[in-house]
């Protein structure tokens, strides 16, 4: 049977260049690594029952990042950089087994970890969201569309 990943010490980075990461600092919440097949409809004149189909190209959907807001923060600021400039990069997201840093090769791709679960995708910011309320924090939600499939690693080998 295998071990649990605790959503504690998950660490979620992007790549803005060659080699560089950048850590999403306060992450609070991550969700929409899905995204549903295409169908395409086989189905003939002759048919009489039910349709029939075969699976088409995935459809990435969007990944929800919620965060808290510091004030000063670098990532924070280039967080709505990139937004601004719709530019796709590579993110990562890792487990928290350990706190192996992530690195980004030269084509500015986040690598998997040795000992570390990972989801990688590319991804373009197309939204950020600030809330403010009473009697709370800043809190934020960053909108990533996803381009392309997601690759898991979940050190199953």
């Amino acid at each position: 049977m295998g071990t649990v990943i605790k959503s504690q010490g998950t660490d979620m980075y992007f790549s803005p260049g060659a080699g560089q990461v950048t850590r999403v600092v306060c992450a609070t919440s991550i969700s929409g690594l899905g995204g549903a097949r295409d169908q395409i409809d086989t189905s003939c004149l002759d048919n009489t029952t039910d349709r029939t189909f075969v699976g088409g190209l995935g459809n990435p959907g969007q990944v929800t990042v919620g965060f808290n807001v510091h004030a000063g923060e670098v990532a924070h600021e280039e967080l709505l950089a990139l937004k601004d400039s719709g530019e796709e990069v590579s993110w990562g997201i890792y487990g928290s087994m350990a706190t192996t840093v992530p690195t980004a090769d030269s084509s500015a791709v986040m690598q998997p970890v040795v000992d570390r679960t990972s989801a990688i995708f590319r991804g373009y910011v197309s939204d950020i969201n600030i809330d403010i309320a009473g009697n709370d924090i800043w809190k934020g939600t960053i909108t990533i569309q996803r381009s392309g499939s997601v690759t898991f690693d979940l050190l199953t080998s």
